[in-house]
């Protein structure tokens, strides 16, 4: 008797081949059957009428955290993801000494938008070093399966204390941070992370530890992974923009990487330069040369814009990073009603807008989006621009983007879509065969970004909307692409013997549910939440998780070490 048996799908296998209508049996976890399955089972699913596919990947996650308080990482779980990659940029939360444990809280409130009262109340630190670290998450019986990268800042940290924000490392100090990623490894990190990111800093303008270090560092602690001959290097690269020579640069480097690990080095994102979207396009054509030469340099895609969202009432990691809006922030809530009420402001804003970036936030007033609001009379306006209330409103934008602030007592939310957002680019990029379906960022900028639905939106949008591809290419792009390119064996296709993560959904209904603001963190702190509708059922290791939409109490996730 089997565990679960799946009826009369259409089953896409990941592989990329047309689907076809079979049942799919599943035993001890893994996928027993395919095809037209007799017998009995001890429970089934009637999935006619919908598609069953292996269960999606997301290489791009920071949930290290979260798994400590959240074991189903929501809401990827509710998209259909079934595997999540954290300690993404550089940002594990290991190895880290108890005497350092609130500095590296303090790094992740500034560089990666979790709140410090959230991680204070959430983390159950039971650890030290990185091999406990994944010993701990294990205990704590995830609902999803989770892979985690060792990042190179809490490497360096732990290695040199404070030193390391302030010099470069003696020979003694790479060896020994070399000793800790070789541990790393042997405990089953999928590999090594850092980040040369301009962004990534504390709040005083300290860079993160990563920051300090000089390339040749990097090469080295890439070089261990040379002994494993497995895994993954993750890099959030120095120049951000796409089309740049300086981004050009970079990728060379990343080749340099790639010879000295042997391994391929995954580097995120590739955003577009939203006065040369077309930028991206020739960096994914030298990433493709490169990988045609040995070295595998890929870029990670995204499917979504780019969307921050700002508001006037806290401080977000979008205004920390914006030199205009960060002490406006940092003013008492009266003295920024007052601000932005004032003539002289809205006139010193209205002369910065004649420029490149209007109000210091985007790229024109077109691109920048109501998307949440207090106020009762703001429900029409949802997902308008600010040039289209504008003109309903017969006044100037300035003002508009101004009033609305103060008509919700400064709450009222506004999403700017900053890069990708050239859709006949992004749809060349995602199916081009040099970069990799990844960034939803999911755990970070918990109150600034909400892409942890990618999965869904791809579906969704490229493949219903825009028919820029087939839903068995779609599905190609969320599976088994991610786990042939970072060695997840037996995942990512439907086939006997491969683990039992599925997911069954309605291929004409599948889509997102508006972004909520939700104060469900611990120690109450709020983050976005977006929901998906149309996913019927996740299975991760043959237990049903997500059932008719909602989480069961399952927990058949796993710690995938890398062998």
């Amino acid at each position: 008797m089997y565990d679960l048996v799946i009826r009369g799908a259409e089953v896409c296998d990941g592989t990329g081949a047309p689907r076809r209508r079979a049942d799919v049996a599943v035993q001890d976890g893994c996928i027993a059957a395919v095809g037209e399955v007799g017998g009995a089972a001890k429970r089934t699913i009637d999935a006619e009428g919908r598609v069953v596919a292996p269960g999606f990947i997301d290489l791009h996650t920071h949930y290290d955290c979260q798994v400590s308080w959240d074991r189903a990482l929501t809401p990827s779980c509710l998209h259909g993801v079934t595997t999540v990659v954290m300690g993404n940029c550089g940002f594990s939360i290991a190895p880290c000494r108890p005497d350092d444990r609130a500095l590296l809280m303090r790094m992740l409130l500034y560089v990666e938008g979790m709140p410090t009262a959230a991680l204070e109340a959430g983390i159950d630190w039971q650890w030290e070093t990185f091999p406990e670290y994944l010993d701990a998450v294990q205990r704590w019986r995830p609902a999803l399966n989770v892979a985690a990268f060792v990042g190179h800042s809490a490497v360096r940290f732990y290695v040199m204390g404070r030193a390391a924000v302030e010099r470069d490392a003696t020979a003694e100090e790479i060896a020994q941070m070399q000793q800790c990623v070789r541990e790393a490894m042997r405990a089953g990190a999928w590999g090594f992370s850092t980040s040369e990111s301009p962004t990534h800093f504390f709040g005083d303008g300290t860079p993160i530890p990563s920051r300090v270090a000089p390339r040749e560092e990097m090469k080295a602690l890439a070089a261990v992974m040379r002994e494993f001959g497995r895994g993954v290097i993750e890099v959030a690269p120095l120049h951000l923009i796409g089309g740049t020579d300086g981004k050009s640069e970079d990728q060379l480097f990343y080749a340099e990487l790639a010879e000295a690990s042997g391994r391929p080095v995954s580097w995120a994102p590739l955003l577009q330069n939203p006065f040369d979207s077309e930028g991206c396009l020739r960096l994914i054509e030298e990433s493709k040369a490169l990988q045609e030469r040995g070295l595998a340099v890929v870029p990670q895609v995204g499917c979504r814009p780019l969307e921050v969202r700002v508001n006037l009432s806290q401080s977000t990691i979008a205004t920390e990073n914006n030199p205009f809006w960060k002490p406006i922030l940092h003013n008492s809530e009266t003295d920024r009603r007052a601000l932005i009420a004032s003539a002289v402001f809205r006139d010193e804003l209205r002369a910065m807008s004649a420029g490149a970036w209007v109000a210091a936030l985007g790229p024109s007033w077109k691109q920048i989006f109501v998307r949440w609001s207090p106020a009762a009379a703001h429900a029409s306006l949802l997902d308008q621009s600010v040039a289209d209330v504008a003109t309903a409103r017969r006044a100037d934008p300035v003002d508009t983007l101004l009033d609305l602030w103060l008509e919700s007592d400064l709450l009222c939310q506004f999403g700017i879509p900053l890069m990708n957002v050239d859709e006949d680019v992004v749809a060349r990029l995602l199916l081009h065969p040099a970069g990799i379906l990844a960034l939803s960022d999911a755990g970070a900028h918990v109150d600034t970004l909400s892409d942890q639905g990618f999965s869904t939106h791809l579906l969704a949008h490229w493949v219903r909307e825009r028919q820029a591809m087939t839903l068995e290419e779609g599905v190609r792009l969320l599976t088994s692409a991610p786990a042939r390119l970072y060695g997840m064996k037996g995942r990512g296709e439907i086939r006997p013997g491969f683990a039992a993560d599925l997911v069954v959904f309605h291929p004409s209904a599948i889509g997102l549910e508006r972004t909520e603001l939700v104060a469900d963190l611990p120690g109450g702190a709020a983050r976005l939440v977006q929901r998906a509708v149309g996913i019927d059922h996740v299975v991760v290791n043959g237990g049903v998780l997500v059932e008719r939409g909602e989480l069961t109490e399952a927990r058949e996730g796993a710690v995938l070490r890398g062998v």
